[in-house]
C-alpha cells in the first residue's frame, strides 16, 4: 500500500514540494505512513530532525506532513501549546507562500487543535490565562477565553 501511494504521490506536486522543504530544513523521513484522514499519528523527533509523516497526495495530507516539520523547524518550547501553535502556523503559511496551498477547513482544524492543547494546559498545569501569549489568542479567535470542557 506505501509502494503504490508514493508512486501515485510522485505524479503529484505535493511529494515533490514536501522533498524539497526537507532538503530546506536539513530533515529526513523515519517513516512514510499512507495518508488516512483518520490517522494522526504523526510524529517529529526535534533533536534527530525526522519525521513520521504521511505521504503527501492532497492538500490536508500536504499539511499535516508540513506540521512536522513545523515542529523541527521551530524546535522546542517549554509550553505544548506553543508548540503546536508554532508548528502549525509555520505549516500553513510555509504552503500558501511558497506552494499556493490553502485550506479553511484544515485551518480551522489546526486552531481547534491548538486550542486544545491550550485548554488541557490550562486545566492539568500551572498554566493560568493570563501567561498565555497574546498572539495565540488572537489566532484561535478568543477575546475572553473559555476552555473547552
Amino acid at each position: 500500500m506505501i509502494t503504490q501511494q508514493l508512486k501515485q504521490a510522485n505524479a503529484k506536486p505535493y511529494y515533490k514540494w514536501f522533498r524539497s522543504e526537507l532538503n530546506l530544513t536539513n530533515c529526513k523521513v523515519a517513516k512514510w505512513l499512507v495518508w488516512d484522514p483518520d490517522n494522526g499519528d504523526y510524529f517529529a523527533d526535534i533533536d534527530s530532525r525526522r519525521v513520521t509523516v504521511p505521504i503527501p497526495v492532497c492538500d490536508w495530507s500536504f499539511l499535516a506532513a508540513l506540521h512536522e516539520l513545523g515542529h523541527v523547524s521551530t524546535g522546542f518550547r517549554l509550553r505544548h501549546y506553543l508548540m503546536e501553535y508554532n508548528a502549525e502556523s509555520w505549516a500553513i503559511k510555509r504552503a500558501k507562500e511558497s506552494y499556493g496551498v490553502y485550506s479553511e477547513e484544515y485551518v480551522q482544524e489546526a486552531k481547534s487543535y491548538v486550542k486544545w492543547h491550550l485548554d488541557c494546559e490550562l486545566k492539568y498545569t500551572e498554566l493560568t490565562i493570563d501567561k498565555v501569549k497574546p498572539y495565540v489568542l488572537e489566532w484561535i479567535e478568543e477575546d475572553v477565553y473559555a476552555p473547552v470542557v
